[in-house]
């Protein structure tokens, strides 16, 4: 963990992109932090497709407080200055936000899908109590799974130059390869399902608007406005989300599965996307939900609930 190449970049762009990886920082702990305050102060915000929300934002905090602050000033040191135990956190931690934000994605996927496809199914399947619970057990299963993986494969995290947390290695270099292409595939094919989802709630939504007579051509599936509004925030959401993991998928292909040499600036930008991630979310919702916006605006303005 000492200090890295001087020729991997100069120290005035390092501090350039340093300050950018605050400004991220900043955006996404005071972003989420919003979002769980509104969900706090507004019980009609508690509805069951925010829970998902909140949860996303919970995710993204825990980053923003315990990961990205300490990869922002590493990457400026370009050496990595704290203790090698937080360096092996910060990697599980990386790993283990990843799979929960994923597998949110996944859940609030399927409960769009249901909800205008399957009305009659989601009206059994999602409850305030069991949408709770599914979203509790998805971030204790992916714990256990990513600690499965840790041991499994005897996983140590180690510092690389101008990262913005530990990378996983693994010993044997052709495991870790594999590994890493296996985890980066399985990111898209879980990415591509969430679409497909989403791409059969807009088939039918766009049926639905064309009807003449809506309730006549659909009887099982009375799709209210408010439920056609949430799911295209909550598309935008996902939309965002696979922007933002786009190119670790692409470096990380190319990086194990074609050994191609990645410069740092390219580094810099698949790592800078992964961040924007975690404060995207709640710029979103104030666009796009009313609700939320104008809950966001009360707490600004430190009007009372």
């Amino acid at each position: 963990m000492g200090p890295t190449e001087e020729s991997r970049g100069s120290l005035p762009q390092s501090a350039i992109n340093s300050s950018v990886f605050a400004l991220t920082t900043v955006l996404s702990l005071s972003g989420n932090s919003l979002v769980c305050f509104a969900f706090y102060r507004n019980r009609r915000l508690r509805t069951i497709t925010n829970f998902y929300i909140l949860s996303l934002a919970v995710a993204d905090m825990m980053v923003a407080v315990f990961l990205f602050p300490f990869g922002t000033v590493a990457y400026g040191l370009r050496t990595w200055p704290f203790s090698d135990n937080y360096c092996q956190f910060t990697g599980f931690l990386s790993l283990y936000w990843a799979e929960v934000s994923l597998c949110i994605m996944a859940l609030t996927s399927i409960n769009r899908y249901l909800c205008v496809v399957k009305p009659r199914m989601y009206r059994v399947l999602f409850t305030k109590r069991k949408t709770t619970t599914s979203i509790i057990w998805v971030w204790i299963c992916s714990f256990i799974m990513s600690l499965v993986y840790n041991v499994a494969a005897s996983v140590t995290y180690r510092w690389q130059p101008y990262g913005l947390y530990c990378r996983p290695k693994i010993l044997d270099e052709r495991f870790e390869r594999i590994l890493n292409i296996m985890f980066a595939c399985l990111t898209l094919l879980s990415m591509l399902l969430v679409i497909f989802g989403y791409g059969r709630v807009y088939s039918v939504v766009r049926k639905h608007n064309s009807a003449i007579v809506p309730s006549l051509r659909f009887p099982d599936r009375t799709i209210s406005a408010q439920e056609i509004k949430t799911s295209r925030v909550l598309f935008a959401a996902v939309f965002g989300f696979f922007i933002c993991w786009a190119p670790f998928i692409v470096v990380s292909i190319l990086e194990f599965g074609f050994l191609v040499n990645i410069p740092s600036s390219i580094e810099f930008i698949h790592l800078l996307f992964s961040t924007f991630s975690a404060c995207i979310n709640p710029v979103i919702y104030g666009v796009m939900n009313r609700a939320m916006r104008k809950e966001f605006r009360s707490i600004l303005l430190c009007r009372k609930g």
